[in-house]
């Protein structure tokens, strides 16, 4: 049924987005809160092209049959620059995996007094449980958990309403630069459509149906949109006391009250464990095509890189994150290269 292709594709693009950053408030507070009014607009225009992006990395990726990011962009960059853009796109991968198991173990360690260490073992056991189940576990977990975030977001958003009644009355730009929303939009998407591409690339097998493609993006582009401008909201309402706070959905919520401030951490969670299956699951198939190994046995490569996670969530952030907006950038540009010669088969 394409109804539920479509809500299972869009579930998982959703899930690959929404991060730690995302979750946390902070990418939003970022990026669109500090222009206030005009933020949303920003979030509106970055929803529409994630839309559009969305929908030709879906297309391309059932069209070809993808089951990586290769088997989209080799016909447009060239073996020799596949080449390196496989090394590329593997480190992203598992760079990207161990940041969001990092922090995944950081929430758990710090918020219940959990051993580290412990709580990244086992929930790299849960990753790879599900993992085993290929595509359809990707789907399974990320509607569960899209749907948990999405209700506990709007369960925060409504106790800040209440107590903030006249929100929409007091907001004014806070930027001097009144155009920066537009700027800032196109910046945030670019440092994570890469995340988009690498993972949504390795769906192509889920469907044989293109036509999936448009209400997957439609789906994933509005629930962005949606968590978006809650997060907007929450972190709009509380924005003067939030200078200086690394987490202000959590912070928020226990301003509330300790069950709210609970659920949130499970937001978080579902956030951070949500995008690195997402990463889990296209650094896996991408490696055990090259290597000709079986997809269960690539799995076991996922434990390697454990004692990685013994370094501080916020400094791998710093390490890594930069490169993303930047081999987003490129990625991006022959995304769209790669959809203009389709049209010319066509």
């Amino acid at each position: 049924m394409n109804v539920r292709d479509e809500i299972s594709l869009g579930s998982i693009y959703i899930g690959t987005l929404i991060g730690a950053g995302f979750a946390s408030g902070q990418e939003i507070m970022n990026f669109f809160t500090v222009y206030g009014k005009q933020g949303l607009l920003g979030i509106i225009m970055a929803s529409i092209l994630f839309f559009i992006l969305g929908y030709f990395i879906f297309r391309e990726s059932i069209r070809s049959q993808s089951q990586c990011v290769r088997d989209i962009l080799l016909p447009v960059a060239g073996k020799t620059l596949m080449f390196f853009f496989d090394i590329l796109v593997d480190i992203f991968c598992l760079a990207g995996y161990y940041i969001m198991l990092s922090g995944s173990g950081a929430v758990l360690s710090e918020s219940m007094s959990l051993n580290y260490m412990w709580m990244i073992v086992l929930l790299s056991i849960l990753i790879i449980s599900c993992l085993k189940r290929e595509v359809r576990g990707l789907a399974d977990f990320n509607k569960l958990m899209v749907t948990i975030m999405i209700i506990i977001t709007f369960l925060i958003g409504f106790v800040c309403f209440k107590n903030n009644p006249g929100i929409f009355r007091d907001t004014k730009i806070l930027s001097n630069n009144k155009k920066g929303w537009f700027i800032s939009s196109i910046i945030y998407v670019s440092y994570n459509i890469t995340l988009a591409l690498v993972v949504l690339a390795s769906l192509g097998t889920y469907t044989t149906k293109p036509s999936v493609a448009l209400g997957a993006a439609a789906i994933g582009s509005s629930g962005l949109m949606v968590m978006a401008i809650l997060i907007w909201f929450i972190t709009w309402a509380n924005y003067e006391s939030l200078f200086g706070v690394q987490i202000p959905l959590l912070w928020v919520a226990q301003q509330n009250s300790q069950v709210l401030y609970l659920t949130s951490i499970v937001v978080l969670l579902s956030a951070m464990l949500s995008t690195a299956i997402g990463l889990g699951f296209s650094f896996t198939r991408g490696i055990s095509r090259r290597l000709g190994i079986k997809y269960q046995r690539a799995l076991n490569f996922l434990f390697i890189g454990i004692p990685l996670t013994k370094y501080s969530f916020t400094g791998l952030i710093k390490q890594i994150y930069p490169l993303f907006g930047i081999i987003g950038i490129f990625f991006g540009i022959l995304l769209v290269i790669r959809r203009f010669l389709s049209i010319k088969r066509e």
